[in-house]
């Protein structure tokens, strides 16, 4: 089975993306989703990854310019911020095996 990659993006790579990456996969696990979760600078983003995910602000940046996947995640420390998260996954993983 192919393992879907997601790569949790900000402006500098660092701190944001960071934060964000934990917390999904906190949340990944807790749904028992099998996912790789790797934070990046946006610019920086490897063209195997299948969903983009971070702040608005970010990721409108690459909206309709690439042929990326994109969930928006505002409020990084909630969980609930990731439920759009989880639901777009699910189909994918769907799709996928």
């Amino acid at each position: 089975m192919k393992r879907l990659k997601i790569g949790f993006v900000c402006d500098s790579g660092l701190v944001g993306s960071v934060l964000g990456a934990n917390v999904l996969r906190k949340r990944l696990r807790q749904e028992q989703l099998q996912v790789d979760v790797q934070s990046y600078r946006l610019k920086e983003v490897p063209t195997e990854i299948h969903l983009i995910v971070g702040p608005e602000k970010i990721v409108r940046q690459v909206m309709g310019v690439t042929d990326y996947r994109v969930c928006i995640v505002n409020h990084l420390l909630s969980e609930a911020a990731y439920d759009e998260v989880i639901t777009v996954l699910r189909k994918e993983l769907i799709k996928v095996d």
